[in-house]
């Protein structure tokens, strides 16, 4: 892990310590909140508009999507912009913030 990065990490979340869908730590992540986050990518379905939005969001994130690798932590942060983009009215580029934020695969 790359330590700097890292930091950044945690002072970036810092700006959402409100929003109960973004872990405070993107190595700390409760299985509660991956069990929900998982569950929104199930049960939320995108509008056309809505997923340009997340189509988007893909594009622009470091690891072009929620992860680098379609693991557990991919379709939980896919789930967790769904329920951002449907419920806050969160933009691609906000999403793409929140992914690169969150990206737990240790920085550069």
């Amino acid at each position: 892990m790359n330590l700097r990065h890292y930091l950044e990490q945690v002072r970036g979340l810092q700006h959402y310590a409100t929003v109960v869908e973004l872990p405070a730590d993107p190595y700390d992540i409760s299985v509660s909140l991956a069990k929900r986050l998982n569950s929104y990518d199930t049960s939320i379905s995108l509008t056309n508009g809505q997923q340009v939005t997340y189509d988007r969001a893909v594009k622009m994130a470091d690891e072009h999507g929620p992860c680098c690798c379609h693991c557990w932590r991919w379709t939980a942060f896919e789930g967790q912009a769904k329920y951002l983009i449907t419920r806050r009215g969160y933009s691609s580029r906000r999403i793409a913030e929140v992914w690169n934020l969150e990206d737990g695969c240790g920085g550069a």
